[in-house]
């Protein structure tokens, strides 16, 4: 059996599966790798193949800690993974429960369904079986899918801003005060203080490279204040503290992988579905905007169809707000909308040091979260996170229009 999945058997199963569907006797079940190296990070996934009678069969998607115990403690993927559960038990089953109530036309149904979410494992249906695909993450996101997510992240965050116009308190007590920042959070701070100092490195040097003479002052002096290691993982920290009164639950890791896209006949996108949950955090919704924008698409089309696609964004959250009857409780929310992508544009920046770097990298560059560890964790200091060092064409690139495009819109002075 896989290791990851050791604790799986058919009695596990059969009791889960009676929970959804009483009556169905699981026969035998078949277990397979969910992710290839470089498309996750912090866990395992695993796919399970579930057959009964009668021909009844069902896929899974098996989540869980990683194996290699050294890297759970680098990425610390214990608190990464109690988020999620969190999500999944408190924080979106309030929220859905809240959208039943409203009875909405139009309602957000973009997660997959979590059959179990407990301290080390989290159970989701399949989206493959529907026919969902994960986009290439070199390749990045162009209009038509960039615009697909832009619209449901803007049913998700409507749903945050009405429920918490109509349900404070549950709204408080399920999503703002149970959902907790993970990643940026001062205690971090000294943890992570390496990681960003050679992710930093590595980015200015990426950017040198790709600068003329005449361009380095303009631009280099700039990126290199922004990422001064004294004080830049401080400066996200600010950042992701949750400003009223447009406070959402977010998904809190915007980037390609994380999203699933089902097709109709004709080629057009049908249906988005939205995956891991672990970085999820209560803060501005442009936090996930800009991530995705700032990661996950050229900079050719960010001045083509940046407008275009906030706009999209904007008529989805009225559109859920409309719904509700939350909206008159936001008038000016177009203003306030614009403003904080304006000011949360270098937060799109700060998480393009990394995640470039990540997207664009070759699978084997990227850690190996299947391999077991064969040190005794105990006797071992846990090792501070290394960053994927990726020096591409295509990063370096990435990292460059995204500095240039920044300091020309004065957003990085």
């Amino acid at each position: 059996m896989t290791s990851g999945c050791k604790n799986i058997d058919l009695f596990f199963l059969q009791s889960m599966i009676d929970k959804t569907e009483p009556g169905v006797k699981i026969n035998s079940y078949e277990i397979a790798l969910g992710s290839k190296r470089g498309d996750n990070y912090t866990s395992m996934l695993y796919r399970i193949q579930l057959y009964g009678d009668k021909g009844w069969s069902k896929s899974l998607i098996y989540k869980c800690l990683p194996d290699n115990r050294q890297a759970r403690n680098t990425y610390k993927s214990e608190i990464l993974f109690n988020n999620e559960v969190t999500f999944y038990t408190k924080s979106f089953t309030a929220l859905m429960k809240y959208q039943e109530h409203k009875k909405l036309v139009e309602t957000f149904n973009s997660v997959p369904q979590c059959y179990l979410a407990q301290s080390d494992i989290v159970i989701l249906e399949d989206m493959r079986c529907k026919g969902f695909t994960m986009l290439d993450r070199m390749k990045g996101l162009d209009f038509n899918h960039c615009r697909a997510i832009l619209r449901v992240l803007g049913k998700f965050h409507g749903l945050s801003l009405s429920m918490k116009v109509d349900e404070p308190e549950k709204f408080k007590e399920c999503i703002s005060d149970a959902i907790n920042e993970v990643y940026y959070k001062s205690e971090n701070e000294l943890w992570y203080k390496g990681y960003y100092r050679r992710a930093a490195e590595n980015a200015v040097k990426m950017l040198e490279s790709e600068l003329t003479e005449d361009e380095k002052p303009k631009y280099l002096d700039k990126f290199r204040k922004f990422v001064n290691h004294e004080s830049f993982f401080g400066y996200m920290v600010g950042l992701v503290s949750p400003k009223e009164s447009l406070a959402v639950l977010c998904h809190g890791d915007c980037w390609t992988n994380n999203f699933l896209f089902q097709y109709a006949q004709d080629g057009s996108i049908s249906e988005v579905s939205i995956v891991d949950f672990q970085l999820a955090r209560y803060g501005s919704p442009a936090l996930d905007l800009v991530s995705l924008l700032y990661c996950c698409t050229s900079v050719e089309l960010r001045k083509q169809y940046l407008p275009e696609l906030l706009e999209e964004y904007y008529d989805s959250i009225v559109s859920v707000l409309t719904q509700t009857d939350c909206l008159n409780h936001y008038p000016d929310i177009r203003q306030k909308l614009y403003e904080e992508v304006r000011e949360y544009n270098v937060f799109g920046l700060g998480v393009a040091l990394d995640m470039i770097p990540i997207i664009t990298c070759d699978s084997e560059l990227a850690p190996d979260m299947y391999t077991e560890d064969t040190i005794n964790v105990d006797d071992e200091p846990s090792k501070e996170p290394y960053p994927v060092m990726t020096t591409s064409n295509l990063c370096r690139q990435m990292i460059a229009d995204l500095v240039k495009e920044l300091v020309d819109n004065g957003c990085l002075t």
